[in-house]
């Protein structure tokens, strides 16, 4: 119990540096306490990315491409190739720790599914900060 006290009082400190100490302190005390990544978080986890970043992704890839020095507007509804290539990259990346994490949970591999679903919701947070940068959510519907 000592131990779980002091390992908390270092998160806690360590966590003041971290732009989300909530959730650093979360991460820590997960992995002090065996935490185990079930079917059902990753299964939210997938549901969330669907909604949140592939539905308005396939709407922002569909736009015809913004000219030079043009951004997306409500009367000119346009994409920027480089910040899509920047999402698709992304998008890959989260597919493959999507299928790592899956893997990891199947094999009942409990360290590494949860060293995987971190990296995952890091990466669909990154995602999702992508997503945000194309304004598509001011197109609606």
């Amino acid at each position: 119990m000592k131990k779980l006290f002091i390992i908390a009082i270092l998160a806690i400190g360590l966590a003041g540096c971290a732009n989300n100490p909530f959730k650093q302190l979360s991460t820590v005390a997960n992995a002090v306490q065996g935490y185990e990544v079930t079917q059902g978080q990753l299964d939210a986890a997938r549901n969330s990315y669907n909604g949140f970043v592939l539905a308005p992704l396939v709407k922002y890839a569909r736009l015809p491409r913004c000219k030079t020095g043009e951004k997306l507007t409500l009367n000119n509804p346009c994409q920027d190739r480089k910040l899509l290539r920047q999402i698709r990259e992304v998008d890959k990346q989260v597919a493959l720790t999507f299928v790592d994490t899956q893997n990891r949970i199947i094999s009942g591999d409990n360290k590494g599914a949860a060293a995987a679903y971190n990296s995952l919701t890091h990466l669909i947070d990154v995602a999702k900060a992508l997503i945000a940068q194309t304004g598509i959510t001011v197109l609606g519907g």
